[in-house]
Parts: structure tokens; sequence; C-alpha cells
């Protein structure tokens, strides 16, 4: 199963960069120095981690099929891009599995960073 997106969406999440997935913890009064972020994560997507295997891979939240809630986008350092869709009807928060983004030729979506 893949996923197909148009060219000005596919600009957009290339555009957006990396998202910050972990809660950073601030209070109004805080000094910069005392910013602390909580200890990171690893997602599920489906059966296996977020972006496993992959360098460097760099997720961002998007709407990608359209049905409201956020789904991860997953770029890395070769310029593959897939999407782990989020569960709808869920309670708790899940991703299914990492899929393929293509165009509306077919084509993967693939930005090269060289």
């Amino acid at each position: 199963m893949s996923m197909r997106i148009g060219k000005l969406q596919a600009l957009t999440l290339a555009a957006a960069g990396c998202a910050v997935l972990s809660s950073l913890q601030v209070t109004a009064q805080a000094p910069v120095d005392s910013v602390k972020f909580a200890p990171p994560r690893r997602i599920l997507a489906g059966d296996a981690f977020l972006g496993e295997g992959r360098r460097y891979p760099s997720p961002v939240l998007h709407d990608v099929d359209g049905d409201g809630l956020p789904d991860i986008v997953i770029g890395d350092l070769f310029g593959r891009v897939t999407c782990a869709p989020r569960t709808p009807g869920q309670t708790i928060v899940t991703f299914g599995a990492e899929m393929k983004l293509k165009d509306r030729s077919g084509e993967q979506l693939k930005f090269h960073n060289w």
C-alpha cells in the first residue's frame, strides 16, 4: 500500500524540516539555561520502530491522507520519504507501518540531498 500526495504537499513537507516529538518542559519564569527536554522515546509504526534502519530519520507531523489526524512523515539522509499513518478511532495514539510516499504519477517521492 502506498500513499499519493501532490507536488505542493511534497514541497511543504520538504520545507517543514524536522519536528521535535518530545515535550519541552518550560515555565514562564524559567531562565534559558534551565530549559529541559523530556527523554526521547521511540515510536512504533506498526510492528517496527519509526525510521528503523535509516540514516538520520527526520519526522514531521502532517495529515497526509486527509482524515483530520496528523500522520508522521519521515525523510532521511538519502532523500527517501515515507509515512506512518495515524490509526483512527484509537484512544491511545498509534501509527500504522511506514509506507513509501508516491507522487500523482505513481513515482516514489525522493528528495536528493547531495
